[in-house]
């Protein structure tokens, strides 16, 4: 670690950056201030404080102590590396909660490396910096598709704050989930043998290329727009949005949270914010601020049945997307979201024994299919976000 430590003094260094006139650096856009004192200073003007950075600290510990062997997180076996006590419950499931082993521990991981490159954890440096290297090398085999969109965002991210050892892989990445746009303008999951797009797949890959953009890897001029298109294609009602095209004869209804996945999406590629889709996605957003409250009801689903559904929204997944979006909206948005992120994320996050510094896995999304390593990382996410990102202009 002392050598590897002299070579990354050596590599930063100003002669060392002098010999290589020639080379510029990308200009960073959306990636905010990593570094102590600036993250210092944008967690103060973003409404961050001490209290927040402590609990993204104990967040990021927890996350440590549950490193898998070899590197990177295991969604249903992270207990088995719980040291005090009984292990801690809440394990990652099959995508719609089957009782199956998680077989998204490629995403998971993807999100845990992005707590730590959000918090300013140089790959391979001190600290915690050789987990974030580990779990980097875990993700270059990412298989899933949900991988693969994370993945080429810890990449980049990784890449754009500390440039060169990453940018091959998130470049590459890119020009993957790039080839991978579907005719309607957006992305799909399933589009291997579903055609057309999802709101939930696109709102991943629109985040691993904007972080992309800010390596040097250049967007199709076109990519605004046609994502734009694409959710100006979906059934909207109060403000809620469609899963995707057509999207009743598939059992889904538009959700809430669908807007917000959309609210962010516009906000990352900076199209449609004039929009009347746009406004309303915003009204519901600001409507429904995030409160760790969660209560369950059955309804009749169009081609489902009765289905067990939940009420309130409790879905760490659905804030980060608010969280995202609204910081992206400023001023009082995003101070009267982020009050209630702190609010409801402070209280509830476990202070004693092993499970001290997570979440638990309470929404819908976490419940299910994430668990405890998925909620815990995007806890950590939306404290992060006052210096996480810039705002675009």
């Amino acid at each position: 670690m002392r050598a590897w430590g002299l070579l990354l003094l050596i590599l930063l260094s100003p002669m060392a950056v002098s010999a290589r006139p020639q080379e510029e650096e990308p200009r960073r856009r959306l990636l905010g201030p990593r570094r102590e004192a600036e993250r210092a200073k944008a967690l103060r003007q973003g409404g961050g404080s001490a209290a927040t950075e402590k609990a993204v600290i104990a967040g990021l510990d927890w996350l440590a102590r549950h490193e898998a062997p070899g590197g990177g997180w295991d969604a249903d076996g992270f207990g088995q590396q719980c040291e005090e006590g009984p292990e801690c419950d809440g394990i990652g499931k099959g995508q719609h909660g089957e009782a199956v082993p998680c077989p998204f521990n490629d995403a998971i991981t993807a999100l845990a490396v992005l707590a730590f490159l959000g918090h300013g954890v140089e790959p391979g440096g001190e600290g915690h910096g050789a987990l974030v290297e580990r779990g980097l090398k875990r993700l270059r085999s990412a298989r899933t598709v949900w991988g693969l969109a994370l993945a080429t965002q810890a990449f980049a991210e990784a890449d754009a704050l500390y440039p060169g050892r990453w940018r091959a892989a998130a470049h590459d990445g890119a020009q993957r989930l790039v080839d991978a746009q579907q005719e309607d303008g957006g992305w799909g999951y399933a589009a291997g043998f579903r055609p057309g797009s999802d709101v939930p797949y696109t709102a991943l890959v629109v985040q691993a290329l904007v972080a992309a953009r800010d390596t040097g890897f250049e967007l199709p001029e076109d990519l605004g727009v046609g994502v734009d298109t694409y959710l100006d294609s979906l059934e909207r009602k109060a403000g809620r949005l469609a899963y995707l095209l057509n999207g009743r004869r598939y059992g889904y209804t538009p959700t809430t949270s669908n807007a917000h996945s959309a609210f962010a999406i516009r906000h990352l590629l900076g199209v449609g914010r004039e929009g009347a889709a746009h406004r309303a996605h915003k009204a519901l957003v600001l409507k429904n601020k995030p409160v760790w409250k969660i209560s369950f009801r059955t309804v009749k689903v169009p081609g489902r049945g009765k289905v067990k559904v939940q009420v309130g929204n409790l879905s760490m997944y659905q804030w980060w997307y608010g969280t995202i979006g609204c910081f992206q909206e400023g001023g009082s948005a995003w101070q009267g979201w982020f009050g209630k992120v702190k609010s409801a994320l402070l209280s509830k996050q476990h202070k004693t024994g092993c499970k001290r510094g997570s979440w638990d896995p309470k929404g819908t999304y976490e419940r299910q299919t994430g668990g405890r390593v998925f909620s815990t990382a995007l806890g950590v996410l939306m404290l992060e976000q006052p210096y996480r990102h810039a705002r675009l202009k």
